[in-house]
């Protein structure tokens, strides 16, 4: 004769799953990429923008310096290349 089987182990409770249902007032609002590159520019963008106005100026009053005075001895002397000259 065999012996009996061992018992089963006791069954869990039947699981109920809860179901939660999230209400929003308004739905969120739809993103563009010109939204997205305006805002991932934001403060980047102006720092940006302001060196390259920043470097347009300083480049310009730099040749606008430059041109109003004479660059090589030469030039001081009115093209006169006779640097023995007395």
């Amino acid at each position: 004769m065999q012996p009996p089987p061992p018992p089963l182990p006791p069954q869990p409770d039947a699981i109920t799953p809860t179901i939660v249902h999230i209400i929003t007032d308004k739905p969120a609002p739809d993103l563009s990429m010109i939204d997205v590159a305006v805002a991932a520019f934001g403060l980047i963008g102006v720092i940006m923008a302001a060196a390259v106005v920043a470097g347009l100026l300083a480049g310009g009053l730099f040749i606008w310096y430059r041109s109003r005075r004479p660059i090589t001895i030469i030039e001081a002397r009115g093209g006169q290349h006779n640097l023995f000259r007395t």
